[in-house]
């Protein structure tokens, strides 16, 4: 089948905070190290949703407007040159017109010590872009984000093939999977010497059940994870928590941290959890876990990606030095999107991924419906399918 180019690409951009439109642009032209995939699927992510909202507004100096939102793409590769085939593919797999892949978020120098010292979860110094955050839109070729029926992808940029007979609603998650496949990695490091850290049997909070929050919990489960319990504001994501993982729910709406801290060591024997999760997204929520795990315990804080410079009352020596607790935390998702891919495959129908999904909107939808979007009562995983 012989692709037909367009001679316009219609893209959802985020111009200013708080408002987004429908504007075109010319399909790009590729070389031998770059490539252009048709969107199938791009998750809205939270990080999106507080850009909307005017928590953020820069990065790394510059503002963000206006730019084509959306880092959570599966799509398929329409025009790949010849050098980026045999090189943007993870496991070093030649990529060919036609294959699905997903897309790593990042497009590093490779030059720089973290790059070179193979930190991948680590921003590099000099990073080149970041799909669906930066550059903006009014540099050529423009289309660097998932909410567009195509996208440009550059050189130097990681793409990975996703298994035969996975769905897209599936492999949607992988970009969110691989954050809690990393954040989990990290908490388990101290394990194997000393009582410490995360492993299987330990019991787990989290705090904060959108669609992050509960594949960090399908992860930890998978890990063997024991008692796990679930907080949030909204009781539809906390029924949700149930359907995947926790065998119990506190509703933050209806409960004080004091009260929510007591309950869950009155679950866990008076001592407290082994492992707390902060993905709120609160600053105040990391208080919160760190007055909630039991002494030697570890939290992870994942929630906390946009700098809102917002401040809270940290006390060190009775929050983290008299508890002895480790803390952690992970601002990437990482590089570990082929191991996870695999682990989504092999546990899709235990996990049944795509019922998290509540909305899927096409480009005009998700303009006219971004208040929906950024209400987690209406909502909980919105996915976006530009070619509706």
């Amino acid at each position: 089948m012989i692709f037909k180019k367009p001679k316009e690409i219609r893209a959802a951009v985020m111009v200013k905070t708080g408002v987004m439109e429908i504007r075109k642009y010319p399909y790009p032209k590729i070389d031998s190290d770059a490539a252009i995939i048709k969107i199938e699927m791009c998750g809205v992510c939270g990080t999106d949703k507080h850009i909307f909202k005017g928590d953020s507004t820069r990065v790394r100096g510059k503002s963000l407007f206006p730019f084509v939102d959306g880092h959570e793409m599966i799509g398929t590769i329409v025009e790949i040159g010849d050098n980026a085939a045999e090189s943007m593919e993870a496991d070093s797999k030649t990529l060919k017109v036609g294959d699905r892949v997903a897309v790593a978020v990042e497009v590093n120098c490779g030059k720089c010590w973290y790059c070179k010292n193979q930190y991948d979860n680590i921003t590099c110094e000099n990073q080149i872009m970041a799909y669906g955050l930066h550059p903006t839109v009014d540099v050529p070729p423009h289309l660097r984000g998932g909410f567009a029926e195509y996208m440009y992808i550059f050189p130097n940029s990681t793409l990975f093939k996703i298994p035969e007979g996975m769905s897209t609603e599936v492999a949607v998650f992988v970009e969110e999977m691989a954050v809690a496949y990393s954040a989990l990695a990290r908490a388990a490091q101290p394990y194997p010497a000393i009582k410490e850290g995360f492993g299987p049997g330990d019991s787990v909070v989290i705090l904060g059940n959108g669609p992050l929050g509960i594949l960090h919990g399908i992860m930890a489960k998978i890990q063997g994870a024991g008692m796990m319990t679930a907080t949030d504001l909204a009781d539809r994501r906390l029924k949700i928590a149930k359907t995947f993982y926790a065998d119990f729910t506190i509703n933050a709406e209806k409960t004080t941290p004091k009260e929510r801290i007591q309950k869950v060591k009155e679950l866990t024997g008076g001592i407290g959890p082994d492992l707390v999760i902060e993905t709120a997204g609160e600053p105040e929520v990391f208080i919160e876990a760190l007055e909630m795990v039991r002494k030697s315990g570890t939290v992870l804080e994942i929630g906390n990606w946009v700098d809102r410079e917002e401040t809270v009352q940290l006390n060190v020596m009775r929050h983290i030095t008299s508890k002895n607790v480790h803390i952690y935390s992970v601002f990437h998702c990482g590089n570990n999107w082929g191991p996870v891919l695999r682990v989504m495959n092999k546990y899709s129908s235990q996990f049944p991924f795509e019922k998290m999904i509540s909305h899927k909107m096409s480009l005009d939808e998700l303009v006219k419906n971004m208040n929906i979007v950024t209400d987690p009562n209406k909502c909980m995983k919105v996915e976006v399918i530009p070619h509706e």
